[in-house]
C-alpha cells in the first residue's frame, strides 16, 4: 500500500496490528497510533483507532477519553457515536450507551451502511444488559432484516431469546427464579 503521508502509514500500521487479533502486538499498535496522533492531533480517525486500541487492551477509561476526543471533532459522525456507545456500555453506563447508539443510527448516511450490523448488535447487547429482552430480540430481528447475512446478529439472537423466555417464566412463576 502506498501512503501519501507518514500519518497515513502510522494509522494503517496501527489498524493492521489491531486487526491481527494478537494481544501481544497491541502495545506496538498503541505506539503507532500515538505517533500518528502526534503528527495530526485533530484526526478523528486517529482518535477512533486510539479508542479501539485502548478498548482492546481493556483500558475502558482511556478508550472513553479517546472517543471523547473524536466526538469533539465529529460529534455527529455515526462511527464516533457507535464507539462512544460501545465504550459507555463496557463501562456499565447502559442508558448513556443506548442514547449514543440511537444517535448513531440517526447519523448513518449512505456511506455508513458498513456499520449497521455493529450498531444493531451493540444496541441489542445494551438492551439485554438493561433487562429489556423483548426489545433486544426485536433489535436483532430488525438488524437481520437490514443485514440478512449477519452471523453476528444470528448469534446474538439466541441468548436474547433465551433471556426473554427466562423473564416470562419468572413472571409466570410469580417472580420466583
Amino acid at each position: 500500500m502506498v501512503h501519501e503521508t507518514e500519518f497515513e502509514r502510522l494509522l494503517d500500521a496501527a489498524r493492521e496490528l489491531l486487526g491481527a487479533g494478537d494481544d501481544s502486538v497491541l502495545g506496538e499498535a498503541n505506539q503507532r497510533i500515538n505517533e500518528a496522533l502526534c503528527l495530526r492531533p485533530d484526526s478523528v480517525d486517529g482518535w477512533l483507532v486510539k479508542c479501539q486500541v485502548a478498548s482492546a487492551t481493556g483500558d475502558d477509561i482511556a478508550a472513553l477519553a479517546a472517543v471523547e476526543m473524536a466526538a469533539r471533532r465529529a460529534p455527529n459522525r455515526a462511527e464516533t457515536l457507535y464507539w462512544r456507545g460501545a465504550v459507555l456500555g463496557d463501562l456499565g453506563r447502559h442508558r448513556e450507551a443506548l442514547r449514543a447508539i440511537e444517535s448513531a443510527f440517526r447519523a448513518v448516511t449512505g456511506d455508513d451502511h458498513w456499520i449497521l450490523e455493529d450498531l444493531f448488535y451493540e444496541k441489542a447487547t445494551i438492551l439485554d444488559a438493561l433487562g429489556l429482552h423483548e426489545a433486544a430480540v426485536a433489535t436483532c430481528e430488525a438488524g437481520l432484516a437490514r443485514c440478512p447475512g449477519s452471523a453476528l446478529l444470528r448469534a446474538a439472537l439466541a441468548p436474547t431469546q433465551r433471556a426473554r423466555v427466562r423473564s416470562s417464566l419468572k413472571v409466570l412463576r410469580g417472580g420466583q427464579s
